[in-house]
């Protein structure tokens, strides 16, 4: 997630070619490359077991390159889930994209399993998914179902990172 966000922000921390051509007619790092650097600099999954990464993660990785970031997520039992989704909301609004945590099984994917996906764009009551090709639009009521990581403990529900130069 690191990687979108600072190939989205124009930065380049480590020169790396960027061979491929993406539908947005920029040129983007290979996928392998550059998470590989970030692992190599210290910025690889933080979860135990190396099983992914969490918000506090890819806030460290981000702010070590030179963007203002940091991650929201609801509180207990979900409180405060409107605040993130007002949050979420106005990143979008500003062209600025941000990693969600998601669970797979509320858009298709297998249960019990979270992904970082980028949400782009809200329009028409449908969120914009970038990393989530099999689901790319989502209906706004199965993002928020998705996005709630209810199996998940404590810092994972309706977890974004929100990233500014």
């Amino acid at each position: 997630m690191a990687s979108t966000i600072l190939d989205f922000h124009g930065l380049d921390p480590f020169s790396l070619a960027r061979p491929r051509l993406g539908v947005d007619g920029k040129q983007h790092w290979d996928d392998g490359e550059i998470i590989d650097a970030l692992i190599a600099n210290g910025h690889g999954p933080d979860v135990l077991f190396g099983l992914g990464s969490t918000g506090g993660g890819i806030v460290n990785a981000l702010t070590a390159y030179g963007l203002n970031a940091e991650a929201g997520w609801s509180g207990a039992f979900s409180g405060g889930w409107q605040d993130q989704w007002r949050t979420l909301l106005s990143y979008v609004e500003l062209g600025r994209p941000v990693p969600v945590c998601l669970d797979l099984g509320a858009i298709g994917g297998g249960w019990y399993t979270a992904h970082w996906a980028v949400a782009y764009r809200i329009e028409n009551d449908t969120v914009f998914l970038g990393n989530c090709p099999w689901m790319p639009q989502v209906p706004v009521a199965q993002f928020l179902h998705a996005w709630h990581c209810w199996f998940l403990p404590f810092g994972f529900n309706h977890l974004g990172v929100y990233a500014r130069p």
